[in-house]
């Protein structure tokens, strides 16, 4: 069953929950059924010719595979791993570790760590924080990894030029078997010095926009660093793919999802969607999916001002208060999507006597992480805003694999619900068309 997995709960969503000027009506769903299939044969088409990459990558795992093997290979020779990504790619790498990783992997001694380097991930070119790195490491025990799906982007060239003329001047011969590439497989100026200096490299496909790249090596391949179980991942993206390939937008739950946050944001003018993680280790992930919401389905009215969601992350541990501040003020603007997990990895027993707390003495501290999630909901629903709950069993690489699939799947349908080019990026393409003219003036 796909509960087995995850669950996408709309109960609460509904106009039952929070009133018919709030929330989704049965018939709302149903006019959208005949859309949704058109939407569904697009995609299936789009995908037979060769433009919908990240729907096959959980079956084209030869590349994550040779990402795995050699992160196991690399992790025996190096103390410190730092990687060098900005933009969507930083993004997808931290939802990966974060969800994957020990939350404190880098304090573990090496012991703890089962043998495995520390990992940083570097995503500013700005000159004190890179430069604070570069100050910061024995760079003789340090792997660099440069991660640019395109190999093209200003900012990760940056980076690469910074980094390889440092490990040039302190290695001098030998410096490359410090330094790895994760780029596009034929093009970009990353791509060409790999072949150029006989770098490791690792192809990101072409199809695969960077905020799609969390199940290529741009997520698995820091992750496996850590000691991440990739063929784990790619399993749940597997079976999420296949238990959500239907054309029906009300059984198929990144459909539902979709085309939920659709009504919301179309029809009843929710155009601020916030991804909530009721869990710290998915709180990178829900701000990662908040990216790949907005950047796949939004667009601009004819007017040129945003005629699609804004989109945001929020740790709900750290962000309570204002998430409640934000909804309780009467903002009838916001949906929130709860990222939920029903069963802690690490749990503990609440002390008795605690000093104001005697009552909890012996409780699981699960269940008081519980508390904050069945109160938010509460007031939320008091507030009349509509609430989706998107929820794991326990957070393990088979529901970190599902997680990511449902969402791209989601992303791409809602996309095609508002008549959006999902897999286009003008937004980021202007920008680095002028961060380049800007740095060729400065050469100039």
């Amino acid at each position: 069953m796909i509960n087995d997995l995850f669950r996408v709960d709309t109960s609460a969503a509904s106009d039952e929950a929070v009133g018919a000027e709030n929330g989704i009506r049965a018939a709302d769903l149903d006019a959208l059924v005949a859309r949704g299939r058109t939407v569904h044969d697009d995609l299936l088409l789009a995908r037979a010719r060769g433009q919908v990459g990240f729907a096959d990558l959980y079956m084209l795992g030869r590349e994550a595979m040779r990402a795995r093997e050699s992160a196991e290979s690399l992790a025996n020779r190096f103390d410190n791993v730092a990687v060098l990504a900005q933009g969507a790619e930083a993004d997808v790498i931290e939802a990966m570790i974060g969800a994957l990783a020990h939350p404190f992997h880098n304090l573990l001694p090496r012991a703890g760590r089962a043998g495995r380097p520390r990992v940083f991930q570097v995503d500013s070119m700005g000159p004190d924080w890179l430069g604070a790195f570069i100050d910061s490491f024995a760079i003789e025990q340090t792997l660099l990894v440069c991660v640019s799906r395109s190999g093209n982007d200003s900012g990760s060239l940056v980076q690469f030029a910074i980094v390889r003329d440092m490990l040039k001047k302190r290695i001098g011969p030998g410096y490359q078997d410090h330094l790895v590439v994760v780029t596009d497989p034929r093009g970009g100026a990353l791509r060409e010095e790999a072949l150029r200096e006989g770098l490791l490299a690792f192809d990101v496909p072409a199809n695969v926009p960077a905020r799609f790249a969390a199940l290529t090596p741009v997520g698995l391949f820091p992750a496996a660093l850590c000691g991440a179980d990739v063929r784990g991942v790619l399993g749940g993206a597997h079976a999420a793919a296949e238990r959500t390939a239907g054309e029906d937008l009300r059984t198929n739950s990144a459909y539902l999802l979709a085309a939920s946050l659709h009504v919301l944001v179309a029809e009843r003018g929710r155009r601020h969607i916030l991804f909530v993680a009721c869990q710290e280790s998915l709180a990178p992930t829900a701000a990662h999916f908040a990216r790949l919401f907005e950047e796949t389905t939004g667009r601009r009215g004819e007017d040129g001002a945003p005629d699609g969601p804004a989109c945001s992350g929020v740790n709900l541990t750290r962000d309570s208060a204002g998430l409640a501040q934000r909804c309780l003020s009467g903002a009838r603007d916001t949906v929130v999507v709860l990222l939920e997990v029903e069963s802690a990895a690490r749990d503990r027993v609440f002390p008795k006597g605690a000093p104001g707390l005697e009552s909890l003495g012996g409780r699981q501290l699960s269940e008081v992480a519980r508390a904050l999630s069945t109160t938010t909901r509460a007031v939320l629903r008091e507030a009349g805003v509509p609430v989706i709950s998107w929820t794991v069993p326990t957070l393990t690489p088979t529901s970190v694999g599902a997680l990511h699939m449902t969402a791209m799947l989601g992303a791409a349908f809602g996309a095609g619900l508002a008549g959006v080019d999902p897999f286009g990026l003008a937004g980021a393409a202007r920008m680095d068309g002028r961060l380049r003219r800007a740095i060729g003036e400065l050469g100039a």
